[in-house]
């Protein structure tokens, strides 16, 4: 009854003779030098079969080891209770009255209630179900159905449904599998506990993988599995031929790599031969794996006349593809192993039959508005004057809707080719800079303009190689034209418009963000996640505006934009690496912010060492840097950053943003280390508002109030100041007005301070002082939003820390006087005492009020509202 298990490697039935059990191949006959073939752990799947849902559906393809996985649940399943009935790895040729008619033939001797009524299938093929249904029905105890490949059925879905309407409750559970998707992703009424288990999650991990090849004894290095893991796609099929062909002894010369690929294309090679049903649309499942999109549309392009939809849900109930359920349109995908694997065969046996294929898909898109399809068709056939034609008729639109993917198509073109075109050699070169090491920058290609009047889509490059060269302030400079792109009509415009007006605001954004000009790139890129709706650029906008508010210290709005990113799905690897970064940065301020400080330094650690190619490594630096200062570890924070900093020397000056946070920053974690003078060498001569509140502090921990409350006073209302800023400053005013003696005009400094927390939920700029200072200005009235004796702050106890000294009425007296600017001796006559008094007095308010000069004395005392 069970045939070998056709999602094991290489394993197509035979078509069965009369009276014949079906026959199988496999391309590895028995173990290789005495050992069995390796086996794929499936420990977390295996789990996921044996919950207490009352029915677990597995869909994927052929080769992801559905039945491997079932057999290996049925060998080893200690949990398990109740009866069995299955059908494993059926003949693809079964009729439905003989599928069901197995499952009730394996039920055990144990269980014969219903005897006759298994007799009569036997008698009666196509009565099977009914009697199957009939035993459910009149079962007592528990009962387990394992339907393999159950789209051999006729409506499976309806099928299963009845089963367990008869069944009593949690009396029966069903493990189905099955290579078409039918309805199970759609069905919401069928039951309400279901498991499915999807195509993605049957791919082998990498971890898996590696536990295969050491139980195998198969010594690969981390290239090479990274190779195997790539070549196979983690299909369970492929890893376990592959892995047990590199076990065998092979050319000495032969790579990993070599051998990898081959085991998979001989394996796909016998399928498409041996298996009958397989073989009758062999061209066809060939030619298919030049689409991409595999649309039913590209499908007729390739199918000579013949139904193309016909056609693909026979690859699809054969195992080869699977429908794309995300799609807008009838759409298919084939996995990518065997994309590739497919795609060796026909270059290698008809390679004109696969260049023509792949001109029509071409001139198909073309015709469709699609010319990146149409440029990647274009590449694949190697054909170079079509590819140069598509270039030169939609660079811009190349450019501006799929950037992220034109330096890998680039790559594939040959340099000949692109060097007899001036502009798109120089676009190469700029997407070589772009994905260079940031320590060791690529020069920045001149991008020229190509007619009188200047094109949008050229300054757009031009400032983006300005950027991306380290020249912040001039690539904002060139953006600022661009902020007045119209924004394209949503009726009257293409979709390639309105994408290319999308990436023209998402790097317009970036390149204002970098330099600081947050209220620009906040602007643009909203415009930019609107018009980018439904591409990379809606959630790489979102991201770079989570960072931009949370940079600002707008919590609301930052944790608005940190949702609207993480609602989108992961891109490829490259991808991901260049938009997910400014994101996880936000998000960890903002976590900061809240004093949630496991999910920073989760977030910091997922995020790890700046990426080479990273340009938001300064802010990620910053982040890790106030988590370093929440934390109390400012010694490994300054190590890290400064170390980090040697990596990038030419990308925190010429108008970079990070510069003056990354300089404030370690000015802060200096101060904590109690290195004041080095903090203040590092920002002392700053004019920079994102540095003022480090050196309010300096000034204050060093006992200089009047220096303090200059800052505070220059930079309170300075609109480059962030709102984080500007409670920090306000902090910094009423400990110094604390400190001098003016506890009424302390008191307006931190209800300023308090007020701006309670709007923004900003709470971790009160940290920033010492704690016996905060201890004070708790002592002043206002509610602070953290507790003062629970709070730990990094920073030690300044000069200016110890409680204040007040001025006695005579003190105050002299100080009214020293403010007219009266001299010592007219002080003395107006007072009607000697000069050796006033003298004495002055000396006792200079110390009192941490000055040392009549001038400095009389100005903080102005500003602590004393005269």
């Amino acid at each position: 009854m069970i045939a070998r298990d056709r999602d094991d490697p290489g394993c197509a039935s035979r078509p069965p003779g009369r009276g014949s059990e079906p026959q199988s191949f496999s391309p590895i006959d028995g173990p290789v030098d005495g050992r069995p073939p390796a086996a794929l752990p499936r420990r977390r799947l295996l789990s996921a079969l044996s919950g207490d849902e009352r029915l677990v559906v597995v869909h994927g393809p052929r080769l992801t080891g559905k039945t491997a996985l079932l057999k290996a649940w049925l060998t080893d399943n200690p949990g398990r209770t109740g009866a069995i009935a299955s059908v494993v790895a059926p003949d693809p040729h079964t009729s439905e009255g003989d599928y069901w008619a197995r499952v009730l033939q394996s039920l055990s001797p144990a269980e014969q209630r219903a005897g006759e009524q298994r007799t009569a299938a036997r008698d009666s093929r196509p009565g099977s179900f009914e009697v199957l249904r009939s035993v459910v029905a009149s079962q007592r105890g528990p009962l387990s159905l394992i339907l393999d490949d159950v789209h051999l059925v006729d409506e499976p879905e309806a099928r299963i449904r009845d089963l367990l309407r008869q069944a009593s409750p949690h009396g029966l559970r069903i493990i189905a599998t099955t290579r078409t998707a039918g309805n199970w992703y759609r069905t919401t009424d069928l039951v309400g506990d279901l498991v499915l288990v999807t195509p993605d999650e049957l791919l082998a991990t990498a971890d898996e993988i590696a536990a295969m090849l050491e139980g195998a004894g198969v010594p690969l290095d981390r290239r090479a599995r990274a190779v195997l893991d790539t070549v196979t796609g983690g299909m369970a099929g492929l890893v376990t031929t592959a892995v047990t062909d590199l076990l065998r002894s092979g050319p000495a010369r032969e790579s990993s790599g070599d051998r990898v690929r081959g085991a998979v294309d001989r394996l796909i090679g016998r399928l498409l031969t041996i298996d009958r049903d397989l073989a009758s649309v062999r061209e066809f499942a060939l030619l298919s794996a030049a689409a991409v999109p595999l649309t039913t549309e590209a499908a007729e392009v390739l199918a000579g006349g013949r139904s193309a939809s016909s056609q693909l849900r026979m690859l699809e109930r054969l195992g080869m593809v699977l429908p794309d359920t995300t799609a807008t349109e009838p759409t298919w995908i084939v996995p990518v192993p065997v994309r590739a694997s497919l795609l060796r065969l026909m270059k290698s046996e008809e390679p004109g039959r696969l260049s023509g294929a792949l001109l029509a898909l071409a001139q198909h898109w073309l015709d469709r508005g699609r010319p990146r399809t149409a440029f990647v068709h274009a590449i694949d056939a190697e054909e170079w004057d079509l590819v140069l034609d598509i270039l030169r008729e939609h660079w811009r639109t190349l450019y501006t809707t799929d950037f992220l993917h034109m330096d890998g198509d680039l790559a594939r073109i040959p340099p000949k080719v692109l060097e007899s075109e001036p502009l798109f050699d120089t676009l190469r070169r700029m997407h070589r800079q772009f994905s260079a090491p940031k320590d060791s920058p690529a020069p920045r290609p001149e991008v020229e303009t190509l007619a009188d009047t200047p094109d949008d889509a050229e300054q757009l490059m031009r400032a983006i190689a300005l950027r991306l060269g380290g020249e912040f302030e001039a690539a904002a400079e060139e953006c600022e034209p661009l902020m007045r792109l119209p924004i394209p009509d949503p009726d009257a415009s293409t979709a390639a418009e309105r994408d290319g007006f999308g990436f023209a605001c998402l790097h317009v954004g970036i390149s204002f963000l970098v330099a600081g000009r947050f209220d620009d790139a906040i602007q643009v890129l909203r415009r930019g996640h609107r018009a980018g709706a439904g591409t990379f650029i809606e959630r790489d906008a979102a991201g770079k505006l989570a960072l931009a508010h949370a940079v600002l210290g707008h919590m609301a709005e930052a944790g608005f934009w940190i949702d609207q990113e993480s609602r989108h799905p992961a891109l490829p690897t490259e991808s991901e690496l260049v938009v997910r970064p400014a994101g996880m940065i936000a998000a960890a301020l903002s976590s900061l912010d809240r004093f949630d400080t496991d999910s920073a330094l989760h977030l910091i650690t997922e995020l790890g060492p700046p990426d080479d190619k990273e340009e938001f490594w300064g802010f990620g630096l910053y982040a890790y840097g106030q988590l370093a200062l929440t934390t109390g570890t400012p010694a490994d924070g300054l190590r890290y950053i400064d170390f980090q900093m040697r990596r990038f020397p030419t990308m925190h000056g010429n108008g970079a943003v990070v510069g003056h946070l990354l300089s404030s920053i370690r000015a802060d974690l200096l101060l904590a280390l109690g290195r004041t003078g080095a903090a203040e060498d590092l920002v002392g001569e700053s004019t920079n508002p994102h540095s003022a509140a480090a050196r309010a502090r300096i000034r204050l921990h060093i006992g200089d109030l009047p220096g303090a409350l200059a800052i505070v006073d220059e930079y309170d209302t300075d609109l480059g100041c962030t709102v984080r800023d500007c409670i920090e400053l306000s902090l910094v005013g009423a400990a110094a007005s604390l400190a001098g003696g003016a506890p009424d005009t302390a008191r307006q400094y931190l209800n300023r301070a308090v007020t701006l927390s309670r709007l923004t939920g900003l709470r971790r700029p009160f940290m920033m002082l010492p704690g016996d200072m905060l201890r004070q200005l708790a002592a002043l009235g206002p509610e602070l939003p953290v507790d003062p004796d629970g709070t730990v702050s990094a920073f030690p106890a300044s000069r200016a820390s110890a409680p204040p000294v007040r001025l006695t009425d005579r003190e105050l007296v002299i100080l009214r006087s020293l403010a007219t600017g009266a001299t010592i001796s007219a002080i003395a006559r107006q007072h009607v005492v000697s000069v050796n008094t006033v003298k004495t007095q002055v000396r006792s308010i200079y110390r009192k009020m941490s000055t040392r000069s009549r001038a400095d004395t009389v100005e903080m005392a102005r500003r602590l509202g004393l005269v």
